[in-house]
């Protein structure tokens, strides 16, 4: 396993709450969550069984506009 843990969308989900997202609306299976950090951009992924891509992962990381690191580790 690397230094980046892979998460379901369950696990995704519980961290971008702990952050301070909040569930704006649901449209099929994608979940459009406030951006506490950048209110002009919205937190979208899709919600389906197993891993999330990293690539989503990463999208994510960068519209929040933290590091990797605090995204993963930091308590907010």
């Amino acid at each position: 396993m690397g230094k980046y843990p892979s998460w379901n969308c369950r696990q995704l989900e519980r961290r971008l709450r702990e952050i301070g997202c909040e569930l704006l609306r649901t449209a099929g299976s994608h979940r459009h969550y406030s951006n506490p950090f950048r209110p002009d951009r919205l937190i979208t992924f899709a919600w389906h069984p197993g891993d999330v891509p990293r690539g989503i992962i990463a999208d994510i990381v960068e519209d929040l506009g933290v590091s990797r690191d605090e995204f993963y580790f930091k308590k907010f």
